[in-house]
């Protein structure tokens, strides 16, 4: 995987992805199946669209909790922004 100190994403002190980002990126990566997600690459570059928009949503809701919108995730969306997304509604979800 890439290293994503300047962009968006987080990392932990070792450099590697957050529990956030790494459910997100494999998400994308598995219901894609795309080989990588770069931050600045946009949902439908990855082949994505509504369906698997859907699957995406569905699987972060079983694995994080969150329920997300369907628009939180459009074919313009980038990779960096949709983990933002996420990370702000599993941040602000009740403990």
């Amino acid at each position: 995987m890439e290293n994503y100190r300047n962009s968006a994403l987080a990392v932990d002190s070792a450099g590697r992805p957050d529990r956030v980002e790494e459910t997100v990126l494999t998400a994308l990566r598995e219901v894609l199946g795309a080989a990588e997600a770069a931050p600045e690459t946009r949902f439908a570059v990855l082949g994505g669209d509504s369906l698997r928009a859907v699957r995406v949503l569905s699987r972060l809701w079983r694995e994080l909790g969150v329920e997300l919108p369907v628009h939180s995730l459009l074919p313009g969306t980038t990779v960096a922004e949709f983990v933002g997304v996420v990370r702000e509604h599993v941040e602000a979800k009740p403990a």
